[in-house]
């Protein structure tokens, strides 16, 4: 977690659980902006325990019909566990999201010349729902599958595959495990609890929402100072998930930088506006 930066003009610390690159990316881009964006993880994602049976998976991905990245950082644990030389052409690539999937492409040799499916830009659906959606338009649906995820995951994709008679497995590339914070990263968030007058947290995962609390049980102050903030979930099943935990302000936002950005600029002109209603004479 980096240092403490001046708080956004409405008094709002930014604090990104999400784990991995992609957090460190999103906190960096955030202060590049000039918010004050603290990478704080939920999280550590870790390489697998034994990667001997991927590496045999890995050489019958011309099998498979299709492989789904369901998050960047499935696509950085293929990629760092160097699984295999070329992709096949005739192996389709599917990402939960556009982000996924682009970088599936970009990061995976051979991958750019392989069919991709993505959620339709135009769908209210996000994440496995949103896929979904895409891969009933596929004609014919695929039969053989494979799902590139953590050690465990929402099954909720796989059922619907199975359902319409597809063969699914499992590529576990990498283990996530609860982050322990360091005296330095609480020290930086009791430092935001001091100066900022409000909190917006970016959640990127239904399980960190238990795993924060789980964080924060010996520090009831912060639980309480995140949960009267502003909450920006990637997907409406963590909203809910937010929502069911007691957090009052959750709204719905991509973690891309911008999206993310201009999420927060809203809640600050609202707060703004709602300072100012409470200040005029009635």
């Amino acid at each position: 977690m980096t240092s403490v930066r001046a708080p956004t003009r409405w008094g709002a610390a930014v604090i990104v659980t999400r784990p991995g690159e992609a957090g460190q990316r999103l906190s960096a881009g955030l202060r590049d902006l000039g918010l004050a964006a603290l990478w704080g993880p939920v999280f550590d994602l870790l390489p697998p325990l034994d990667a001997s049976a991927l590496q045999s998976m890995a050489q019958r991905l011309a099998e498979f019909d299709l492989v789904i990245f369901v998050s960047p950082a499935s696509v950085r644990g293929w990629a760092n566990l160097d699984l295999c030389a070329q992709w096949p052409a005739a192996t389709a690539i599917a990402g939960v999201g556009a982000t996924t999937l682009q970088l599936a492409r970009s990061a995976l040799p051979g991958a750019g010349a392989a069919r991709g499916i993505a959620p339709c830009a135009d769908t209210v659906l996000a994440g496995s729902e949103g896929l979904w959606e895409a891969l009933r338009r596929q004609t014919p649906l695929p039969r053989h599958v494979l799902i590139v995820r953590a050690e465990s995951g929402r099954e909720w994709l796989a059922d619907r595959l199975r359902e319409a008679g597809a063969q699914v497995e499992y590529a576990s590339v990498y283990r996530r495990l609860m982050h322990a914070p360091s005296p330095e990263q609480r020290a930086a968030l009791g430092a935001c609890v001091a100066t900022a007058t409000d909190a917006a947290t970016i959640m990127t995962s239904s399980e960190a929402v238990a795993a924060l609390d789980s964080q924060l049980e010996q520090a009831q102050d912060l639980q309480a100072w995140l949960r009267q903030g502003l909450v920006l979930a990637s997907h409406p099943r963590i909203a809910q998930a937010l929502v069911s935990a007691g957090y009052g302000r959750v709204q719905q936002c991509e973690p891309e930088i911008l999206q993310v950005a201009e999420a927060i600029g809203r809640a600050g002109r609202s707060e703004r506006g709602r300072l100012l209603a409470e200040s005029s004479p009635r």
